[in-house]
This record gives C-alpha cells, sequence and structure tokens, in this order.
C-alpha cells in the first residue's frame, strides 16, 4: 500500500498562500461577496469567459491547464467549478443554487475541490477546453456549512493556454444516488459500477474522493469480464485534501470494461440513521475520474450512478476493497486545517505522464494507446442565424487555413447537424473565394453567390437522410487555401437562432482515388396540375479524363416527384445500364450502387425526373422555393484524375437519346412506408435502405410483444393533403376552423438510441431529473386492458407476479440508458414525479399506492409508502388508481391525484426524523366526481384527474382534468382560481407540466378523441401563458401523436419530453438552443453542442478539428436557387460556346450507426472496396481540358 501513497504525496500546499509560479495567463474566480446566512448553504455565482479572457480575440477557444484554489476549508466546505451553457443568474450576482437550479439548459462539472486540497497542474499536452462558440460561462459553486459574519471572496484561478493541446481532459464521476447506513454500524458499503460509457478508450490519470465524515476510504476499480479480474485504480480517503490524486500509472480502460466503486462507511458512535444528501450531516459517495483522449473522441463529462451492472459485480470486489490507506495524521490535519504545513506546494502530474508516455506502445495496456490514422471532425454549423422571410437562404464560411493543418487534407465523412423543422435543405461547397470570408460571417446566398469563383458541392442533404461513408483509399480533397461554404434553405422564418450544420471527418494520409460528384439537374420544366406522368430530362456527354466509378447516387425533387432515374449510355455498344432509381420522397441519402458503375470518358449520362401532380390543381415550375419542384440527381463517383471533382450536366444536349430509354423509366419504386416516415422525422428503427430494391437480409421493422395493435407505419394518414417540404404537418380541424398556433420544438432525431428504445413497454409516465435526464416510466410486458381490473376496480390479474424488468429508466441527452431499475417491484406504473433533491416519486394503478425513492432508486427501498397493496378506497389510508404526484420545492408537501375512481385531490406535508424517518400529514383535500354526462361541470368536478403542474412562483397547482378536456388551476389550498380550455383543445387532456420560462407556461397534451369525424382534433402538445390562460404555441411530432400519456418540460422550456402508450413511443422536442447534450456516443464521434464554427484549432499530427455543438438533429436539404440559377446561367453561356460541362465539387457522408452500406444490408463494411484496375486508357491528368471553369455569377431578383 505504501508504494500507491507516493505519487498522493506529490505535494499538498497551504491554499491562500503563494502558489505555483506560473507565466500563463489566468481566468480568476471569485465569489463576489458571498454571505451565507444559514447552514448547508450552497451558494453559485457565474463568469463569462469572454469578459475574463486575456486573449487577443475573446472568442477564442481556452485550453485550460491548472486550477488554483483560493480557499480554506474553515469556510467553504466544498467548492464545484460547472461549465455552463446560461446561468441561472448573470455574473456578479450571488444566488442559492441548492432550491434552484444552478444552470439554464447544460452543465458539466470541470473541477471540484475540498477539505484544502492544494493547486493542480496537468500533464503536459492535455487540457480542459472553454470554447466560448459553445459555452461561455463558468459556475462556481461553493457549499458553505455553516453561516459567515463577513463576506466571503473563496475563489479559483484556471492557468490556460490559448494554443491547442495534444489531448483532452475530462472528468468521469461513479455515484451513489441513494443510501441508508445504520448507526452504530463498523463498515457499510455503498457501491457504484457500470460498463464504460464510452466507445473509445479512456486514458485515466487522476482521482478525487468524496464523502462526509463517516467514510475513511473509497476505491476504484476496473472489472474485466474475459479473465474475471479487478484491477485497482484509486483508493482515498476521503479525510484527507480532497485533491484529484495521480494514479500509479496512466490507466487505459477499453469500452466494454465495467468500473466500479465502493465507498466504506464507519457509523460508529452515531446513534442515528444517516442517509446519502445535500446538507453537511448527510453523506455523500462519490468517485471522481480525471481522464483524456484524443480532442473529440468524447464527451468532456461522463458520468455512472449505482450499480448499473448488478450486485454480483460489487461482490466479487477483492477482500481488501474497504481497507482504508495508511493513516497519514499530517493530510487529516490539513484538510482540516489550512495552517497545518504539508511542505509541498502542488499536485503536478507530468512525472507520471511522461513515463507513461516513455513507456506506452500503441496496445500497451496502461499505457497511452496513440491512434495509427490520424484523424480529426469538424462541424460547420451556422453561427446563430435567424431566417426572417420564407425561403431564406443563408451560408457561412471558413477557411482550411485557419484549420491549421500541417498538410492537404481529405474529407471522408459527412453527416447532418440538423432538425427538418428549420432546415429545408443543406449543402456544403468547397472554393477559393467564397462571398464573405470573415470568419463567421453570413450572407444572404439565394439573391447573391456562394462563391465569386466557382463553387464546388461536396455534400447534399434532405428529408433526415443517412450519413454517408466512402470507400476506402478514397476522399475529397482539401487545400490550405479552400474555404468550406455551408448553405441551409430556410422555409420558413424563424424565432431563435440556429445552428444547423454538416459534421465532417478528415484524414490527412492521401487516398489514391479522389472522389467527385456529378450533378444532373433539369434547369427549366413547366409541370401542369392533375396530370400523372410528366417527364423531365437531363443528358449530356461525360467529359472526363479518366474513367469514374459511380458508387452512390442521391435523388432530389420536392412533393411531387415520384421517381428519379439515371442511366449510363455507351455509343460504342447502345448499351443502356441503370445507375440509380430512387424516390425523392424517401430520406435523401446517398444510396450505395449494387455494384460500382466505370463511366468511360464520351460515354452518356442521362436522367429523368418523373413527376405526378394528381390533385395539385395548379402549374408548377422548376424553383428555389419550397412550393417549386427541383429535378436533380447527384453521382457519386472516385477517380485517379484529381481535376475531376465536380462535374454538371444540364438539361438536354441530346433530345432525341431521351426517346430511346429503357421501359420502365418512370415507374415508381415499390411504397415504403418506413422510410417514408424517416423522411418525415419519424424514428423509425431497423427501417431497410435497400431503395427498393430486394436485398436478401432485410429486415421489416417489427411490431413490440403484446402490441399486435401498433400500425406499422406510425402517425396519422394525411391522405392526398401536398405538405411542402420541411415543413411539420398542421392538423386541421373543420375548415373553417383557426390554425393553430405553432411553435419552435421540433423532434430530435435517433432519440433514445435503439438499445432504450427496445427495452420499452407501454410509457406512462416522464419526468427530468436535476441534471437534465429524462426519467421514464413504462409497463415492461404489461398493458392495460379489459382484464386488467374486476368490477369493484381491484387488480384481475396475478398479484404475485410484478413486472419482471426494470420499469424507471434514467436516459441522457444522448439517448442513452444511464440506469434503471424497478424490476419485480410494480404491476401496472402510471406516472413518475423527481423532486428537487432528486427523489423519485411514483403511482402504481394496480397497487392503488403512491411511492417516494431516493434518487436513481436508493436501495431500492421506498422512504414513502402511501395505500394499502392491492386494496381500493376512498378513506384517508386508500386510494383507487392514483395517478400522478406533485411535490413542492422544499420537498415539505406534496400533491396527489387520485384519480381514476375518487376524482380528488389531496395535499400532504411531510417531515424526515433524523431517523431518516418519513412522518406523512393529509391536510386536505378538494374535488368530486363528473361523468360524461354531466350537465353542468363545476370548477371541483373531477372526470379522471390525470395529471398535475405545480406553478409554486404563482401560488398555483393546476390539474389535467382528462375526459372534461380542460386544465383547473387552484391556490396552493386548493381554492380554484381559473379554467383553462382553450378551444383549441380536443375533448381530452391527458398530462400538464410548468415551466417559469418566457413568463410562465404550461405545456397540455391532448389524447385521441373518441370520434370517427375526419376533422376531429388529433392528440397534440399545447402551450398555454400562465400570464393570460390564452393559447400561445402548439407543437406535435412526425406524423403526429398517437396516444400520448404524460409530458415533462425543462425549467428553461428549451426541453420537451412526451411518451405514448401504443406505440411505445418516447419523444424529445427542443427549440434548437444550443443544449449540452452531447452525440451518442460512438468510435471516433464527436460529441458536440450546437454553435458556431470555432476557428483556430490546429491540426497537428492531425489534431481533431473543433467540435460545435449541439442535440444532433436530422433535417431536409434540396439545391439553391443560386446553384439552380447560377448553373443554367452558366450553361447557356457555355452552350454558346460549344461546351455544355463545368468542373466542381465532391460529396461524402458517414454516421457509423447509420453506415449507408449496412443499412442497405449489402456491404457490412459500407461501400465496397475500390477497383484498382484502371490506370489503361485514363487521360493524363495535365492534358488540356475542353471544359472551361468559370465564375458563377451572382443572381439578382
Amino acid at each position: 500500500m505504501s508504494s500507491l501513497l507516493l505519487p498522493m504525496l506529490v505535494g499538498l500546499s497551504l491554499a491562500g498562500e503563494p502558489t505555483m509560479p506560473s507565466t500563463s495567463p489566468s481566468l480568476d474566480l471569485v465569489m463576489p461577496g458571498a454571505k451565507p446566512n444559514m447552514d448547508d448553504s450552497y451558494l453559485c455565482s457565474s463568469f463569462d469567459v469572454t469578459k475574463l479572457s486575456q486573449a487577443t480575440d475573446p472568442q477564442s477557444e481556452l485550453h485550460v491547464t491548472g486550477f488554483v484554489p483560493k480557499a480554506d476549508a474553515q469556510k467553504a466546505h466544498h467548492m464545484l467549478l460547472y461549465s455552463c451553457d446560461e446561468p441561472n443568474e448573470k455574473p456578479g450576482v450571488v444566488y442559492d443554487c441548492l432550491h434552484h437550479s444552478m444552470c439554464r439548459g447544460g452543465q458539466s462539472i470541470m473541477f471540484a475541490w475540498a477539505k484544502n486540497a492544494p493547486p493542480t497542474t496537468l500533464p503536459p499536452g492535455v487540457s480542459f477546453n472553454i470554447n466560448p462558440a459553445q459555452r461561455k460561462y463558468l459556475v462556481l459553486q461553493i457549499h458553505y456549512a455553516h453561516p459567515l459574519q463577513e463576506e466571503d471572496k473563496t475563489g479559483l484561478s484556471l492557468t490556460y493556454q490559448v494554443d491547442p493541446t495534444t489531448y483532452t481532459a475530462g472528468i468521469l464521476l461513479m455515484v451513489k444516488g441513494g443510501l441508508t447506513i445504520p448507526p452504530n454500524t463498523p463498515v457499510v458499503h455503498g457501491d457504484v459500477n457500470c460498463r464504460l460509457p464510452s466507445d473509445t478508450p479512456l486514458n485515466m490519470f487522476a482521482f478525487r474522493t468524496h464523502a462526509h465524515s463517516l467514510s475513511p476510504v473509497i476505491t476504484g476499480y476496473v472489472y474485466n469480464e474475459e479473465g474475471h479480474k479487478y484491477r485497482e485504480i484509486a483508493r482515498g480517503s476521503p479525510q484527507w485534501p480532497q485533491a484529484f490524486y495521480p494514479m500509479k500509472k496512466v490507466q487505459t480502460v477499453s469500452p466494454g470494461e465495467i468500473l466500479t466503486a465502493r465507498c466504506t462507511y464507519n457509523s460508529t458512535g452515531v446513534n442515528h440513521v444517516t442517509n446519502i444528501g445535500s446538507t453537511a450531516g448527510d453523506e455523500m459517495c462519490n468517485l471522481y475520474i480525471m481522464f483524456f483522449t484524443k480532442p473529440g473522441k468524447v464527451a468532456d463529462y461522463l458520468m455512472c450512478a449505482n450499480e448499473q451492472e448488478g450486485p454480483a459485480i460489487s461482490r466479487g470486489l477483492p477482500s481488501d476493497s474497504d481497507k482504508p490507506p495508511a493513516a497519514m495524521p499530517e493530510l487529516e490535519a490539513h484538510a482540516m486545517d489550512s495552517s497545518v504545513k504539508t511542505g509541498s506546494q502542488e499536485i503536478n502530474y507530468a512525472d507520471l505522464f511522461k513515463e507513461e508516455q516513455q513507456q506506452s506502445t500503441t496496445k500497451k495496456k496502461g499505457g497511452l494507446e496513440e491512434a495509427t490514422i490520424r484523424t480529426a471532425y469538424f462541424n460547420l454549423t451556422m453561427p446563430g442565424v435567424t431566417p426572417t422571410r420564407q425561403d431564406d437562404y443563408l451560408c457561412t464560411g471558413i477557411s482550411m487555413s485557419n484549420l491549421e493543418p500541417v498538410r492537404r487534407l481529405w474529407a471522408v465523412e459527412f453527416s447532418a447537424l440538423s432538425t427538418g423543422n428549420q432546415a429545408h435543405h443543406m449543402i456544403v461547397s468547397k472554393c477559393k473565394n467564397p462571398v464573405k470570408t470573415v470568419e463567421g460571417g453570413t450572407w444572404d446566398c439565394r439573391h447573391h453567390a456562394m462563391c465569386r469563383d466557382s463553387s464546388k458541392i461536396m455534400f447534399a442533404w434532405a428529408k433526415h437522410a443517412a450519413p454517408t461513408e466512402l470507400p476506402g483509399d478514397v476522399g475529397f480533397k482539401l487545400e490550405k487555401d479552400d474555404y468550406l461554404v455551408l448553405q441551409v434553405h430556410y422555409v420558413n422564418p424563424l424565432l431563435t437562432p440556429d445552428h444547423s450544420g454538416i459534421r465532417m471527418r478528415f484524414v490527412d494520409n492521401s487516398p489514391k482515388y479522389t472522389a467527385g460528384m456529378y450533378l444532373l439537374l433539369r434547369c427549366q420544366l413547366a409541370i401542369p396540375p392533375d396530370t400523372t406522368g410528366i417527364h423531365g430530362d437531363v443528358n449530356c456527354q461525360a467529359k472526363i479524363r479518366s474513367p469514374i466509378h459511380v458508387f452512390a447516387y442521391r435523388t432530389h425533387a420536392h412533393t411531387l416527384g415520384s421517381v428519379i432515374t439515371g442511366y449510363r449510355y455507351s455509343p460504342q455498344t447502345q448499351e443502356w445500364r441503370l445507375l440509380a432509381k430512387g424516390n425523392p420522397n424517401w430520406p435523401q441519402a446517398f444510396y450505395p450502387m449494387q455494384t460500382t458503375m466505370t463511366v468511360n470518358p464520351g460515354e452518356i449520362l442521362a436522367a429523368r425526373c418523373t413527376y405526378n401532380t394528381t390533385g395539385h390543381h395548379t402549374p408548377t415550375k422548376i424553383g428555389a422555393t419550397g412550393g417549386d419542384e427541383m429535378c436533380n440527381l447527384y453521382l457519386m463517383f472516385y477517380t485517379l484524375s484529381t481535376q475531376d471533382d465536380f462535374l454538371v450536366c444540364v438539361d438536354e444536349q441530346n433530345p432525341g437519346l431521351t426517346s430511346q430509354l429503357p421501359p420502365g423509366n418512370d415507374l415508381p419504386l415499390p411504397p415504403n412506408p418506413a422510410l417514408e416516415h424517416k423522411a418525415a422525422g419519424q424514428e423509425a428503427s431497423l427501417v431497410s435502405y435497400s431503395n427498393g430494391l430486394p436485398v436478401a437480409d432485410t429486415v421489416p421493422s417489427p411490431a413490440k410483444k403484446g402490441d399486435s395493435s401498433v400500425k406499422k407505419r406510425p402517425g396519422v394518414d394525411n391522405g392526398s393533403v401536398k405538405k411542402k417540404p420541411g415543413v411539420e404537418p398542421v392538423y386541421a380541424g373543420p375548415r373553417d376552423s383557426k390554425a393553430l398556433p405553432g411553435s419552435d420544438l421540433s423532434v430530435v432525431p435517433n432519440w433514445p438510441n435503439k438499445e432504450t428504445e427496445d427495452r420499452l413497454g407501454q410509457l406512462s409516465g416522464v419526468a427530468i431529473d436535476i441534471y437534465g435526464n429524462a426519467i421514464i416510466f413504462h409497463r415492461g410486458d404489461r398493458t392495460w386492458n379489459g382484464m386488467t381490473f374486476k368490477g369493484d376496480d381491484t387488480y384481475g390479474l396475478e398479484k404475485d407476479k410484478p413486472i419482471p424488468q426494470d420499469t424507471v429508466l434514467t436516459v441522457n441527452a444522448t439517448g442513452h440508458t444511464v440506469n434503471s431499475w424497478g424490476k419485480n417491484m410494480f404491476f401496472l406504473p402510471h406516472m413518475i414525479t423527481v423532486d428537487k433533491k432528486n427523489n423519485i416519486w411514483l403511482t402504481d394503478v394496480a397497487l392503488h399506492q403512491v411511492f417516494k425513492f431516493p434518487p436513481y432508486g436508493g436501495d431500492h427501498v421506498p422512504l414513502i409508502v402511501l395505500g394499502e397493496r392491492f386494496v381500493p378506497g376512498s378513506d384517508d389510508k386508500h386510494y383507487c388508481k392514483p395517478t400522478a404526484v406533485a411535490v413542492s420545492e422544499d420537498t415539505n408537501s406534496f400533491y396527489v391525484s387520485d384519480g381514476y375512481c375518487n376524482s380528488r385531490i389531496i395535499k400532504y406535508g411531510v417531515t424526515v426524523q433524523p431517523t431518516g424517518e418519513h412522518d406523512v400529514k393529509k391536510l386536505f383535500e378538494w374535488g368530486k366526481g363528473s361523468g360524461p354526462f354531466t350537465v353542468k361541470k363545476g370548477p371541483n368536478s373531477f372526470n379522471i384527474p390525470h395529471g398535475l403542474a405545480l406553478a409554486e412562483d404563482r401560488s398555483e397547482i393546476c390539474v389535467a382534468d382528462r375526459e372534461n378536456g380542460r386544465v383547473q388551476c387552484f391556490s396552493l389550498d386548493g381554492d380554484f382560481t381559473r379554467s383553462i380550455q382553450p378551444q383549441e383543445f380536443g375533448s381530452r387532456i391527458f398530462s400538464v407540466a410548468y415551466t417559469s420560462a418566457n413568463g410562465g407556461q404550461l405545456h397540455a397534451v391532448s389524447g385521441p378523441e373518441f370520434s370517427l369525424n375526419p376533422w376531429g382534433k388529433k392528440p397534440t402538445g399545447y402551450i398555454v401563458s400562465m400570464e393570460s390562460g390564452e393559447l400561445s404555441g402548439s407543437w406535435n411530432v412526425p406524423g403526429g401523436l398517437q396516444n400520448p400519456h404524460d409530458v415533462a418540460v425543462s425549467a428553461d422550456g428549451s426541453i420537451v419530453y412526451v411518451v405514448e402508450l401504443n406505440p411505445f413511443k418516447v419523444w424529445k422536442l427542443t427549440n434548437g438552443a444550443p443544449q449540452s447534450a452531447p452525440l451518442p456516443p460512438l468510435p471516433d464521434t464527436v460529441l458536440s453542442t450546437h454553435g458556431q464554427p470555432a476557428h483556430n484549432l490546429a491540426i497537428e499530427q492531425l489534431v481533431p478539428a473543433n467540435m460545435n455543438s449541439s442535440v444532433v438533429l436530422a433535417a431536409a436539404i434540396s439545391v439553391p436557387l443560386t446553384l439552380l440559377v447560377a448553373l443554367c446561367l452558366a450553361w447557356r453561356r457555355c452552350r454558346k460556346k460549344g461546351k455544355g460541362t463545368m468542373p466542381g465539387t465532391t460529396s461524402k457522408s458517414k454516421y457509423k450507426d447509420w453506415n449507408v452500406g449496412d443499412i442497405l444490408g449489402r456491404n457490412k463494411d459500407g461501400f465496397k472496396q475500390v477497383n484498382t484496375d484502371e490506370r489503361d486508357g485514363m487521360l493524363d491528368d495535365d492534358s488540356e481540358s475542353e471544359v472551361e471553369e468559370f465564375s458563377i455569377p451572382a443572381n439578382h431578383a
């Protein structure tokens, strides 16, 4: 054990004494005169990084290399540093962050301090990144155990540099959410375990333990299932200064390995029960692990809560897992009194890190795992633009030189970061001279060009299309003097800034083949109304230097396009070969071809777009708006020529060939509802992207077990109603009804992930915990049907068989399940509530009971149980199918809606005794029944009070009066205040949720109508202003909600969750504002948030490019007027000179869990490897070209 202590004693210094000398600039964070006036005050203050930065450009990304605390444990019990989307209060203000949230939006821990821990210097080449474009606020939280007589100026200084480091640091927090520690017990364990929450290895180099006075030791291990071995990575006493202590060596933990932590407590001499909680008299169980990776590999804050892999992992821990380290009296004394000297100045990991780097090999266990492929990701996103008119085309760009590559780069992957409710389409092009060169600048590129020289398309995307991965040894070339330009077409104005964009992966090793794009487009076409089989044709001779090998294609038209086909014609053999056939109303992805098709110089390329205007009563033309049409076929290819990277074929160069197209050229592909719904934004799982072609291993989308009535295509049938691309369908009532007001909320695609989604049964409840995670309550293998209850409301099924699946799931921002529990506990879950202390409140209608559990379920022993198991009733000790709970902010009172039989609301008071016991007292109740045939519905007459929303800042409790189709609001004492029932509401309101944002808003969700009227109101989410009581907005999901049951909204109103009983579905909607949530962890995947493209990102060896963020959303895309009209003008100009093609750009993209080759079922490795037998017949790259390159002129309205 002594060898473990040596690195821990790298040094402890006196807080407040002269600290380590440094020439680095610093961010000095100081509490602005905090004065706690009670025990266990949690006070926060925020800091704007751009105001504190000493960088030349205050928007520059900063790389934090050290932390210097200026604090004393006699004042500050502990101190946490968070990065924050937006703080709850402006900088310079001290605010309560125990009873109120710390941040609006996302937050993540960057550093933690307690017990006079010393300054810390990170290893060379490692830093925490602060990018003001993503998050410009830091929040300092200090827990004051006791009141102070004088104002406190405790602080923390962060040393930083502007130059990027080789590695990025992050924090992994292992935490026990609930634990009861009995009195006078020498050994009590609190255990945590989970699989590494990362799809890339983490290099762990330091740890910090945190508990209160009862814990002598916290240990950490990595468990490898294959060898059934535990290796120790951490052992420390929480009674020492709570610093980040160096590990004995850098520990590389790989995906699939299990992390486990054990907190040990000794309550000898303590005569009362102790629980995990937020006060100094409670306990905690936290193990912080500091790690580093290559930039962009993983989020900088990860969490592991409770025993996710089960208690068996904890039982297998080594016998000395609870053995405290050797006593260190001087450390314990210094932890209590900063004047006790330890003789050292700081913790510095330099020697440890240097030794590990020298010892490491590519795959050396315990060393640094260096990637052999130099790769980087970059998010090219809109810098928060707000389009103000319909059919706005906006552009932004960045110079490749700003990425500081050491050599030429190749783009090998693309994927979209957008939402179809905002971006209609997106295009990435490269050029030498964009309209604006200033970093972060934007411009109108509908009436002006994207570039002043030739613009070469690299990627085009629409209709929630899958990303694309290029074949091996193929890439789009990017020179240092190139600019990347992003164009986004917004069909409608937006209320909030948008950050849509494209995520790209670069490599710096030169591939053998250059990727390219051949765009075939129709420039003009008049499309008559109510006509089938209208053709738009394109053909031209392929004027290329060397053969091109077409491996993927993408079709693009608007709603009238039924099929687009592409052909290669050989004048020598007079043969036609089908290149492409696609439905433009499916996701507009680049679909892999079954076999790569070679096009030789001089051969003919042809495309036909077919339109069907049946039911469309006005003429349509090709144009740039969402109501116009388009005719585009993109062919993605590779070639040995480095110059043929973008070619264009416009209209018919040889009209005589059009009549010779093979039969079946305009025959649509078979219907594919799953693809159509994916294009509309539905989150269909197991969707086959076979594009209508037969694939042997295609798997149909299965129905959930026990749910035979689930429609194969979830959503509503809009019949012949035409939808504008990119516009959410509005569910109209009768023709003379007023349209619903909309909102800026839109669905986050592919959330949750498939693994989480597959675990869900009927979803009855959803809530949001204090960390922003969604807490879902579902029914596993149970459904509520005619046999569930008897006539006397008792449970009609087997009472000894609870639901065998975990019924409570904690799902993070990326859609991954981070905690689950509740198996063998419940029979028919209903709704769920999370209070301000993260406790979980649940109702079970089969049990007729209400429960309170500790955070994350604790030890699965409820803190409160109300009602008698399986016994319905209406007195003070019984419920009859209780529905929901609402809890006050101080958690000292709560309300229960009871429910299906009793139609009453009950208010309780609760007191927690020192023993941990909860004393619950009924205060009062109100309400009475109201049936469907009641002539007059009084304010207190409920017909199933189904959901509750507590608006304490307005002193109101609001009830979803389900079958009365209204929301009834009361004072906190049960006095009626108002009824909310706008005419837009349907006849059934299932649930309500409240946010204080925007002056106070109530979100209400309606259920399906008991009506066969086709114009009847569809289930919808409504937003009601609590100030006026009037409807201020509405929201829905692609295809429409079917059977929504519960709704939850974040404190800042930016995120809404809604769950459905059938289909088994949970939806996440956001308003497009920057979020902290990372993308789903995937191999080599950037976890990012919305923001403008960050600049000055060095790519050394290749240092990964900056990640701009956002909850990643799917979108829609088409070619803009700028390109369309410009190409038409250019084609005409060239045609006069006898030239009809134009050199240009390329395209490519991928997302690991949406590899196009996998989706098509043709090649599990993506696109097939390229054909290498090509050099015969290749034209010399330096030969004279017949293609004239010209500038695209600006087009004016």
